[in-house]
């Protein structure tokens, strides 16, 4: 199944190299194109993402003007190919897993009702560039956390919910997913370790007053969907909302 991974980019051009480096290798797993949204970078990330897109023909870039992360992940959904079966997302400053497309794929594969897997992350404070994991002595926790990287989409699903609110400066996550799991769909929470999750200073979920406040947002505008429309239910995996005192 074609599997369209749309990456946002903006002024990370060495973390984008180890992004798409990390989705490369897992290629054999998956029929992979691998989307790069330039969200109107101002320093070396449009010419290494042109690079990498000239070295692989399963990577395209789509610059647009700087208008957010949720008015990126929207450019790169208005840019699915015609065949794209399955979306997903991967922030450009994180990297996929070994084993993430294969086992979620299969789920996907052999239940064509079930329209979104959703597995687990793991966050750390430094990943071994040669390897692509956590580096000897990082720290690092495994958690079922609210991020898109952790579901693998089927197009139908993703044409059914429309496009990020992009009112919300964070969080524009959170609420897509709280409108997939609110829609009735059906899922299957998998154990797949499915990427790392990187922190570091220009984490924008760092700025934690702030992302409490959208994140507070985001849960609000379900609530209301919910009580607008009494048919919506929160069916949704178990997220392990709290992040480990130590990677904060």
């Amino acid at each position: 199944m074609k599997t369209t991974v749309i990456v946002p980019v903006y002024n990370r051009p060495d973390a984008l190299r180890l992004a798409v480096r990390s989705l490369l290798e897992r290629a054999d797993q998956a029929d992979l194109d691998i989307l790069i949204v330039d969200d109107g970078s101002t320093d070396q990330t449009p010419s290494v993402a042109a690079h990498l897109a000239q070295s692989t023909t399963n990577v395209r870039v789509v610059p647009r003007e700087n208008g957010g992360v949720a008015a990126a992940r929207n450019t790169g959904l208005l840019n699915l190919l015609a065949d794209t079966q399955i979306v997903t997302f991967l922030d450009s400053d994180d990297i996929i897993a070994a084993n993430r497309f294969a086992p979620d794929l299969a789920v996907l594969c052999d239940n064509p009702d079930i329209e979104i897997t959703y597995g687990d992350m793991v966050g750390t404070d430094q990943i071994d560039p040669e390897t692509l994991c956590p580096a000897e002595g990082a720290i690092a926790r495994r958690m079922t956390s609210i991020h898109l990287s952790c579901a693998l989409m089927r197009r139908s699903l993703v044409d059914r919910i429309g496009l990020f609110d992009t009112d919300l400066r964070q969080a524009e996550d959170t609420d897509y997913l709280l409108r997939i799991f609110e829609s009735g769909t059906k899922f299957a929470q998998t154990d797949t370790i499915c990427h790392y999750y990187l922190r570091h200073p220009g984490n924008m979920t760092k700025k934690l007053d702030e992302a409490k406040k959208s994140f507070a947002l985001a849960l609000m505008k379900s609530i209301q969907r919910r009580k607008a429309d009494p048919s919506r239910k929160l069916n949704k995996p178990s997220f392990n909302i709290d992040f480990p005192a130590e990677l904060l």
